[in-house]
Parts: structure tokens; sequence; C-alpha cells
């Protein structure tokens, strides 16, 4: 089969399996970055590519001195297409089935500390509707660790207080999850619900944050918003951001005895490798579960 024909087919099977269209144009971008590689190599059909082939490929991305990151991205999205190509029957075997991922460097990720929370969720006038949004909004995120996509197109329709769950219809790659309500979220959406029932008609605006416009909030007003918190709150060095809440929610959640499987659904985590970053503690962090979980210390050995 040829190059233009396999990439035809395998992003007319991706469309199908509903990935969304940032997740298309990744491919597009990332797999003709490589076909032109091979076309380079005077090779026209996919059965033509070897391992040899793929290490080559790679290889030429470090000297152009990707980083390692990126170049794990470019060797998933192939391992994607091969295995795809295999299992369809357009190629006998799998070039890339022995060829070992490139290191990724392990970044350490950045959380809020006890006193940013503290700073973070006592920044707003809770008197004001707009205040009371703001407050909820940092209480989701940190209670959910939810993604700023997945918050700004909540509906209130979205909200079971009953069932203390929240409904998640625009996920990663469109998928549709549920994650519960907590206790003390209950308490705040409710309080946040009775406020805005009092400003705006569901009839007319159905986003549980609306903007100051009444129309959905979106994700650059929520950057501003943690741009304003990160000025005001004298938050120095490091990224002030949702993203920041969802990686605090995790490392909480599991040092608060959490375990990695419900917190992979929680998060909405295709792969339960990405949820296990989080199980990369720091020294205190480690003293303090070795403290509460060791079972020397945990259970009476003296019979």
């Amino acid at each position: 089969m040829d190059l233009k024909t396999a990439k035809r087919i395998f992003l007319t099977a991706k469309q199908a399996e509903g990935v969304t269209g940032r997740t298309l144009e990744s491919y597009t971008t990332e797999l003709n970055r490589f076909f032109e590689f091979i076309v380079s190599r005077e090779m026209y059909d996919v059965t033509e590519i070897t391992a040899d082939t793929i290490r080559d490929f790679l290889n030429s991305l470090k000297e152009k001195n990707l980083k390692n990151i990126t170049i794990h991205r470019y060797y998933r999205e192939l391992k994607t297409l091969f295995l795809f190509l295999y299992r369809e029957d357009y190629m006998e075997s799998n070039p890339l089935k022995d060829i070992k991922p490139p290191k990724v460097e392990q970044k350490v990720m950045r959380t809020f500390t006890a006193q940013e929370i503290g700073k973070l969720l006592n920044a707003f006038d809770k008197s004001d509707y707009f205040g009371l949004r703001n407050y909820c909004i940092m209480a989701m995120f940190f209670s959910t660790g939810m993604r700023k996509t997945e918050l700004t197109y909540l509906k209130i329709v979205d909200l079971n207080i009953t069932n203390d769950l929240i409904r998640i219809s625009h996920g990663k790659g469109n998928k549709e999850r549920y994650v519960p309500i907590g206790k003390s979220l209950r308490r705040i959406l409710i309080q946040y619900l009775r406020m805005r029932q009092e400003y705006i008609d569901d009839d007319i605006c159905p986003w549980l944050f609306p903007s100051k416009s009444k129309r959905r909030l979106t994700n650059s007003g929520l950057n501003i918003l943690f741009q304003k918190l990160k000025k005001e709150l004298k938050i120095t060095g490091e990224k002030v951001s949702s993203h920041t809440w969802r990686h605090t929610f995790a490392k909480n959640y599991l040092l608060n005895g959490g375990d990695v499987f419900s917190l992979q659904k929680i998060m909405g985590h295709a792969d339960l490798e990405t949820t296990k970053q989080y199980l990369n503690l720091n020294d205190e962090e480690m003293k303090m579960q070795h403290a509460k979980y060791n079972p020397l210390d945990n259970k009476d050995w003296l019979y």
C-alpha cells in the first residue's frame, strides 16, 4: 500500500473512532514529517518500512535537537499507525513492535502548597455573585481534578446533587464520565446555585459558570482569572492554572489514601500509566506516607 493511501485510511479510521480535531491535526502533521523522511529514502510503500527505518527517523529528530518528550510523541503516534495497519492486514508484520520507546525525563509536577491552597480558596468575596462563582470554580478544581475545558462546558443539567455526581460530557476524546461530588463541594454548590438563580435564568443561560455577559465562560476567561490571582496573591515562580489544581487534586488524593485505579476513572485517563505519574512523591511526602502506613508502626507486633 502506498504511503498516501495508508495515511488516508488511518486518519479516516481515527475520525470514525471520534478522536478530536486537534488529535487528527497532530496525527496529520507528524505523519507528514515521517512520510517525508521515508520518501527521502526512496521508499513509497508502507511494506518497505523496517525497524531500522523507524530508528533512523527517531534519531533524525534527536539530531534536530527536539526534546525527548516530543520524540516520544512521534513514537506513540507511529506505534498507533503501525498497529492499525498490522491489525487491518495491510502489513504482514509490525516494524515497530520491537522498538523500545525513547526515554522521557521525569518532570516533578507542580502542585499548590497548603499555604497557596488557603490563599486561593480565600481570595474571593462570597457575598458577591462573581466572587462566589470564582470560589466555587476553585473548589470544583480542587475537589474533582477536572480539566479546564471540562469545567467551562458544564451545564446546570450536568449536576446531580441528589446522587452526588457530575456528568462530564466534554472529556478528552469526547468521552463522557461521571465524577463524585464530595460533601464540601456539595455544600458550596448548593450555596452557589441559590445565588446563581437570583442572578440568571437557566432558560437564558444553561452554563453552570456563565461569564459576565451571561455566555459560556471560555478557557481564555479562566486564564485571565488565574493570572489575576497570581498577581494579587503574589504567588511567585511557578504556574498558577487549572492544570496545577489537577496535579494538586491527584497528588492529595493519593496522599490521603486513595487508590490509583479510582483516580484514573475520576480524572478520565485512558491509560493507567498516565495516572501512575502522580505516584512520584518527593522526600517529605514519602516520609509522611511512611509514617501513616509502615507496618511496624501501625500494628502491635508485641505478643
